[in-house]
């Protein structure tokens, strides 16, 4: 017969306790926070592939909007939550000393013949955007979570 008091003395099985709650308490949530993390990364990576892309895209064979659409979600793949993407194209006058800074100029059509010493010059620019929803949301971390990613090209 086992008396209450032996049993206050048994430390048999304190290590399994032990270990059981530091699995539930501290392990869980660390693995969750870890799952999160690697499916941001590799939503941010997809947007980042898919944006490239769409630039290289626009690079071989012209400024098609729907094109370069296409061609980043091809790239962004099925794993993650489907994308959203943006293309879009506009064409500056610029002139030929800054044809890269676009600060004060305004659009123009791309059929647009440029004064004399401006040069035209054609911009693409392409968004990508995704929104996950966490499996173990952290404090701190929204979720629904949204990634985007973005890039303008000069292309001549």
């Amino acid at each position: 017969m086992i008396r209450g008091s032996s049993l206050l003395r048994d430390r048999r099985g304190v290590a399994a306790m032990e270990t059981a709650l530091v699995g539930g308490l501290l392990l869980v949530p660390m693995l969750g926070g870890a799952a999160d993390f690697g499916l941001i990364l590799a939503g941010w990576a997809a947007a980042s592939r898919a944006e490239q892309a769409a630039l290289l895209y626009a690079f071989g064979t012209g400024p098609s909007a729907s094109g370069m659409e296409s061609a980043a979600t091809a790239a962004y793949g099925t794993a993650l939550p489907a994308p959203t993407v943006t293309a879009s194209t506009a064409c500056y006058c610029l002139p030929s000393s800054s044809s890269w800074d676009r600060g004060s100029a305004s659009a123009v059509s791309c059929s647009t013949t440029c004064s004399s010493g401006d040069v035209l010059t054609e911009f693409v620019t392409v968004s990508v955007s995704a929104v996950f929803t966490l499996p173990m949301p952290l404090p701190g971390v929204a979720s629904p979570y949204t990634i985007s990613s973005s890039a303008t090209a000069r292309l001549q």
